[in-house]
């Protein structure tokens, strides 16, 4: 018998390693780790039950161990970045009507959905200082006339065509037509612009203007979509609603009524957007016929964030659910006197002791939305400017009462109002004149400002000046109060931007309509100082020039400001990255929502 059959005759019967010939294969890999690790799952019988319980709990902590340290080297090299996703939804009470930069100045939400949708040459962030949006860089020529705007090179539309010069020129030309009827028309009056190539833009000024800067935040149109648009259909054409800007969120959609409102409106996260974020994924507005079902929505969860309105508000918060954000305004309120509607108020003392016996931490606490008493006529964003109307100005019962008497009214018939009795010559006859402390206060009807008003009735009376308020409209405020100069005592506020220019407000070229020199101010050196403050670019020197302004506006008292209003706003703690301390208008809160976030993820430090 040979070898080979008697190796055949030893292979065991039904051994399927083997192929027919009886050769024996090697097995793989994989098949040899397998056989390797499969002996240990016999080790736990070679164990007792006890034994077997020690081997488990060792194993199980073991395991713990690992995943705990693994956990930290995972924590300690690693940092949470801001991830995209999340929505956010916001309860507002006007809904939108035309989402175009050009037009979006008479309604809060268009201002609001217009931020978010269409990009801009330069932005603000949350404290008031000027960021690059659209523009790569700009360059202000030595005397202040001519300022080139570089644009960035990755911008593009919504609809994927590139941002260019030609969209900056058409949007401000289309501004400069009389025919589209722009709010901004003023602003750009005597601006020229011109192409310098496909991504720069120079713009050249009559004369040197500090905040012009800020003419640079109007949103840029797309010239290829609205070129085609006649000025008699801009405000009705339909891009007004279904808007396509290249900002950080596009339109994504909107519910609406059978009589035509909009009732939800949507949008989504840009994902070709040229700057870092966005990183919240869809912003919704929903919008409400009245704040009290607002209110009943955000208490029932249906929406995250609202404008709140009013202080009383804080009291519902869980602090753990939601933040209160309150951002200063530039804008503040004061008492304006008009002493050519008033012969008592044309007088110094009186204005002074008028504005001894009003106290401002007295109105702030009475007004329902969040404020905070002001000495300077300026925004706060130029700090405390002035202290010399700290001393002068202290609030004081005594002091009014000791100056209306020094300037000779009393009160001589016990009617609690003070009088003044002077003889005067005229012509031929000795007459006797009677001066009674009367006046009418004409304010806006807004709630804060009336409750603001009878404050200072109640203080005026306390010291014997007889004060009737005269509650109207904002509208016919305007109209018939202030445009007119036809009031003795004023409650109104001086709205001011990022870049405040006083000019309008007190330089004696503005004491007749359309200017806002309300009170006939007149001063040559304070005429010069605002006329430096419009062309000196450095803000610090611009500060200096302010502080001077505040003295001379000191010396002859027209105005006494009152308080400056903050900005309130909730949002759940969901949301990070919220830096919101200054604003100039509500629709700023969102300058820096591309730095929002919900989720996040980790990264290797």
């Amino acid at each position: 018998m040979s070898s080979d059959q008697l190796s055949t005759n030893r292979t065991p019967a039904g051994d399927l390693d083997r192929d027919q010939t009886g050769y024996t294969p090697e097995p793989s890999p994989i098949q040899s780790r397998w056989l390797r690790l499969h002996k240990y799952f016999y080790l736990p019988r070679l164990l007792t039950p006890q034994e077997r319980k020690k081997a488990i709990f060792l194993a199980l902590v073991f395991v713990s161990f690992g995943a705990l340290f693994a956990g930290r080297l995972y924590v300690r090299f690693t940092i949470p970045v801001p991830a995209v996703g999340g929505t956010y939804r916001e309860g507002l009470l006007k809904p939108p009507r035309t989402i175009n930069p050009l037009y979006a100045f008479t309604n809060d939400t268009d201002r609001d959905i217009a931020k978010l949708v269409f990009s801009r040459l330069v932005t603000y962030d949350g404290g008031g200082n000027p960021i690059l949006d659209l523009a790569e860089n700009y360059e202000v020529s030595s005397d202040g006339k001519i300022y080139t705007v570089a644009l960035k090179k990755n911008a593009f539309w919504h609809d994927g065509k590139k941002v260019t010069a030609d969209d900056v020129i058409f949007t401000v030309k289309t501004i400069q037509n009389p025919a589209y009827k722009s709010p901004l028309i003023a602003n750009w009056q005597g601006v020229q612009i011109e192409k310098v190539d496909e991504y720069a833009i120079r713009f050249t000024l009559r004369a040197p203007y500090s905040p012009f800067l800020e003419n640079l935040t109007v949103g840029i149109l797309p010239k290829h979509l609205w070129e085609g648009v006649q000025p008699e259909q801009a405000v009705l054409h339909e891009l007004n609603t279904k808007p396509v800007g290249s900002g950080p969120y596009r339109f994504d959609g909107f519910i609406q009524e059978r009589d035509g409102s909009i009732t939800e409106y949507r949008l989504a996260r840009n994902p070709d957007y040229y700057r870092d974020g966005p990183y919240i994924k869809r912003i919704v507005f929903a919008f409400y016929a009245s704040f009290e079902t607002l209110l009943a929505d955000w208490r029932k969860g249906r929406i995250d964030g609202f404008n709140p309105l009013s202080k009383n508000i804080e009291e519902e918060l869980n602090p753990d659910k939601f933040a209160l954000f309150m951002a200063e305004t530039p804008r503040v309120f004061g008492v304006f006197f008009n002493p050519q509607k008033s012969e008592a108020l044309a007088d110094k003392n009186v204005r002074e002791a008028i504005a001894a016996a009003i106290p401002r931490d007295s109105i702030t606490n009475y007004i329902l939305g969040k404020a905070s008493p002001r000495r300077s006529p300026f925004p706060l964003f130029y700090g405390n400017i002035g202290t010399t109307s700290e001393g002068a100005r202290a609030s004081s019962t005594e002091t009014a009462a000791s100056l209306l008497a020094r300037t000779g009214f009393i009160d001589r018939d016990n009617d609690g109002i003070r009088e003044k009795k002077e003889t005067k010559r005229e012509g031929k006859k000795t007459v006797e004149k009677i001066t009674t402390l009367s006046f009418t206060l004409s304010t806006s009807d807004w709630p804060d400002l009336l409750r603001a008003a009878e404050v200072i009735q109640q203080n005026l009376e306390a010291v014997g000046i007889d004060v009737a308020i005269e509650g109207k409209p904002i509208s016919d405020l305007e109209s018939s109060v202030i445009r007119p100069r036809n009031f003795q005592i004023l409650l109104f506020g001086q709205a001011y931007g990022y870049e405040p220019d006083p000019f309008i407000f007190w330089h004696s070229s503005q004491t007749k309509d359309p200017g806002l020199n309300i009170v006939s101010f007149s001063d040559k050196a304070a005429d010069k100082i605002l006329e430096e403050i419009r062309t000196i670019s450095d803000r610090s020197e611009r500060e200096k020039r302010f502080g001077t302004l505040e003295d001379r506006l000191d010396q002859d008292p027209l105005m006494l400001p009152l308080f400056a209003e903050h900005y309130l706003y909730i949002l759940p703690r969901s949301i990070q990255g919220v830096n919101l301390s200054f604003i100039s208008l509500p629709s700023d809160r969102f300058n820096t929502v591309t730095n929002w976030y919900i989720d996040t993820k980790r990264i290797l430090k």
